[in-house]
């Protein structure tokens, strides 16, 4: 037996409009429309409103308590009665590519704006190359922790081409491992870090690596004032450690241009042979082993 909903809908499609006169009714526009409930959305979308309701945004948006207007798939695609009486055809709030990033943000920063570590997404660089919150998640059911639409780092890599070049290096973070995530390092959402780190300078880095974290008596300026990459590449390189230069002294050499005369190429090659806690020393300035 043929539902009230499922009948309207085919009278719908079959005559372009459920007005009695199409010449005297005029469509109604996303702004004028009103809500009409997830009910009458699933009679042409019942697959989408089925995989919506399993997810974490269909269970809070199925709270009856919440306003009209916030439940439910209007929440996120605006007042139906527009695009029904369009028999599908426009009418509502869609998320394609061919609509503007800030468009399509905007109705998931009207419930996530406040939450922990997404403040900062409208400056971030994500956000001002024109990515938008559905480019990443799936509101209707991302496979992935927080809706996304595909684990890191695959995700990440669809548009970092050169990133994913540099973790195909010898020397790299076990990131393609799985040992590591690319949000171990950074927040896609943003922060007020350089590249989006989730803490300052070498506090990214020192997370893991708390046995170079210090503070010492004697600071290697380096650290100090560059931080690690300074003298490392984070995500790959062709060099041991991570290094940005293959030979210890031409990194050493970029900062410390005068040495003493027997401290010279190629008797002197590798620089940390005596100068070994190069990250710091409690016992000797110049970062000797005693």
């Amino acid at each position: 037996m043929t539902s009230p909903i499922a009948a309207a809908l085919i009278l719908l499609l079959a005559t372009g409009s459920l007005a009695a006169d199409d010449e005297e009714t005029e469509a109604k526009t996303p702004e004028e429309a009103t809500y009409i409930g997830a009910e009458m959305c699933s009679a042409c979308h019942q697959a989408a409103v089925t995989s919506y309701e399993s997810t974490p945004h269909g269970h809070a948006l199925a709270d009856e308590s919440r306003p009209e207007g916030q439940r439910g798939c209007e929440a996120c695609h605006g007042a139906g009665s527009a695009h029904f009486e369009a028999a599908g055809q426009g009418g509502i709030m869609a998320f394609g590519r061919d609509v503007a990033a800030d468009t399509r943000s905007a109705p998931c920063r009207t419930c996530h704006a406040g939450q922990p570590g997404l403040h900062d997404f409208t400056m971030s660089a994500h956000a001002l190359a024109s990515v938008a919150c559905t480019d990443c998640h799936r509101a209707h059911g991302g496979t992935e922790e927080g809706l996304l639409a595909k684990a890191t780092p695959s995700l990440c890599y669809q548009c970092h081409a050169d990133i994913r070049a540099k973790f195909a290096m010898p020397e790299h973070h076990e990131v393609n491992e799985g040992v590591l995530s690319c949000l171990d390092c950074h927040d896609a959402h943003g922060t007020r870090n350089p590249q989006a780190l989730l803490a300052p300078n070498t506090d990214t880095c020192t997370r893991c690596h708390s046995d170079i974290e210090g503070p010492f008596v004697f600071e290697h300026a380096a650290v100090v004032t560059e931080g690690c990459v300074g003298c490392h590449e984070p995500h790959g390189t062709m060099n041991r450690h991570l290094l940005i230069r293959q030979q210890v002294a031409q990194l050493c050499y970029q900062c410390h241009m005068v040495t003493p005369s027997n401290h010279t190429q190629p008797a002197f090659r590798d620089c940390t042979r005596c100068h070994v806690a190069v990250h710091g020393s409690n016992t000797d300035p110049r970062f000797l082993e005693r």
